[in-house]
């Protein structure tokens, strides 16, 4: 995976759980929420800062997607054991 890529846990206000904030070389690509449950994911997916489009690796946003909703699982896991 490419090290341009970058996941952020947060707690946005506009959440009740924990979101994956995905940044592609520091600009925001988009935020994995689980609103309605682990099981039902969802992703909302932003325009570019610039004009344009998005052009990434297949295989390295689908690598940072599951590492993003593996560390999502991580910290539920830690929360539900404190």
């Amino acid at each position: 995976m490419t090290k341009k890529f970058k996941i952020i846990i947060s707690s946005d206000q506009e959440y009740e759980e924990l979101c994956a904030e995905i940044y592609f070389e520091n600009q925001f690509v988009a935020i994995i929420t689980q609103e309605k449950g682990f099981e039902n994911l969802q992703i909302s997916i932003y325009s570019p800062s610039k004009k344009g489009k998005w052009l990434f690796n297949l295989v390295d946003f689908q690598e940072i997607l599951n590492k993003a909703k593996e560390s999502l699982w991580e910290m539920r896991k830690s929360s539900e054991e404190s």
